[in-house]
């Protein structure tokens, strides 16, 4: 049984239209925030405070009083559902999220796989402008193929991040065509070549909250091909992508099997921390895309380089005289953008990743994506990515929808 949101909203004649938090903070009306998802339902369920509960659809919280969970940054809404626990007069108890938490467990996990034995071994300097990168240096990076029909030739055109096992981050303008058949290689380096030898397994803790856990517990595989090429079994496009725009540029490619973790392939750090893309920095960047812009064939070798991380108006100035689309709505705090001075993305990088190693235990090492490849401004000038911290709670939605 369902109730509509509606009907919570008659505590509210004071709400306004003030953001949800403030509206929490300055008058403690709880019941407020349900005006914020009118477009969802309820469901209440008899679960007590600090217990795993379920929003919707098999995505997990735990029960927690409202104000709490969202001063803490947590999510209370999946896929237009709403989950209420047992309350009293007192409080509300919703089933709760916290999409940075469920983050950073992860990549503490992915860090196990990165550093090995405290020997990274992968913070490696990045040449502005472009360069070879070495094996192995981006083992989360993936390439993204399709194909027509069974058996046929694949055609390579997009980049992707491993971000569990299961799941490859990307851009869902790379995945528009439900007819075709998606393929993803993993460890891949040069494309003109395909190694022989296999690398061992590594082995690691494996989050309880990662979608599969069960199945990743029990695999017993020793060694793995170099390069792995996997099927998508699941394209799951964001809700609010639409084709004639550019705003939620981002899919979720669910594996028809679970990547085999070696040193060639391991799932990238998602942000931990709201300000991990901030303007002023450098961010990296690498794909196997054009390397100018009279080049029509991708590059056989993976490219790196470094852009600067660039403010959203000087961007949006640069759109205005370039982009009619993009230019009719500007660019929003979804969006990151980064680039210029002749070091940026080029066709063929869609759905890749900007990166950052972000320091943990005192040094960097494993590569956090931050932003994904959407479109751009003409290869060599500036590049829009889709901000992953704006989506961590519809990621881990899906990569870890259950609770540790």
């Amino acid at each position: 049984m369902t109730i509509p949101v509606s009907l919570f909203t008659f505590k509210c004649n004071m709400c306004f239209s003030v953001g949800r938090v403030r509206i929490l903070q300055l008058y403690g009306l709880y019941l407020c925030v349900f005006v914020e998802y009118s477009h969802a339902t309820t469901i209440p369920r008899d679960v007590p405070l600090g217990a795993p509960c379920e929003i919707s659809g098999g995505v997990f919280g735990r029960c927690q009083e409202i104000q709490s969970c969202l001063r803490e940054g947590g999510v209370i809404q999946w896929d237009g559902q709403i989950s209420v626990c047992r309350s009293n007069n007192a409080n509300i108890n919703v089933c709760c999220r916290h999409p940075m938490k469920i983050a950073d467990e992860l990549c503490s996990a992915w860090s196990s796989y990165w550093r090995g034995d405290n020997n990274c071994g992968r913070d490696n300097p990045l040449i502005f402008g472009g360069v070879d990168a070495s094996p192995g240096e981006f083992p989360h990076i993936a390439i993204l193929g399709a194909q027509s029909q069974p058996g046929g030739q694949i055609s390579w055109q997009c980049g992707g991040s491993l971000v569990s096992p299961d799941y490859v981050l990307t851009a869902a303008h790379c995945v528009k065509w439900d007819n075709l058949i998606y393929w993803i290689t993993l460890g891949e380096h040069d494309l003109s070549f395909t190694p022989n030898e296999e690398l061992p397994r590594l082995r690691g803790p494996i989050p309880a909250s990662l979608y599969n856990f069960e199945v990743l517990q029990r695999a017993n595989v020793a060694r793995s091909p170099v390069q792995q090429r996997l099927r998508v079994l699941q394209v799951i496009r964001h809700p609010g992508y639409q084709e004639a725009r550019k705003y939620h540029d981002l899919a979720l490619l669910r594996l028809e099997r679970s990547a085999t973790l070696t040193e060639r392939v391991l799932p990238a750090c998602l942000p931990t921390h709201p300000t991990e893309d901030i303007l002023g920095g450098e961010g990296a960047i690498a794909g196997w895309g054009r390397t100018g812009s009279g080049l029509i064939e991708i590059t056989d070798v993976l490219q790196k380089a470094t852009v600067p991380v660039k403010d959203l108006i000087e961007c949006q100035t640069e759109i205005a005289q370039r982009d009619r689309i993009a230019a009719a709505f500007g660019l929003l705090e979804d969006q990151l953008c980064a680039g210029g001075d002749g070091a940026d993305s080029c066709r063929g990088d869609s759905g890749g990743p900007l990166m950052k190693q972000v320091p943990r235990g005192g040094a960097p090492c494993e590569q956090t994506v931050v932003g994904v490849v959407s479109f751009g401004l003409g290869c060599g000038s500036y590049g829009i990515y889709a901000r992953v911290a704006a989506y961590l709670d519809w990621i881990t939605g899906y990569i870890a929808p259950n609770v540790s």
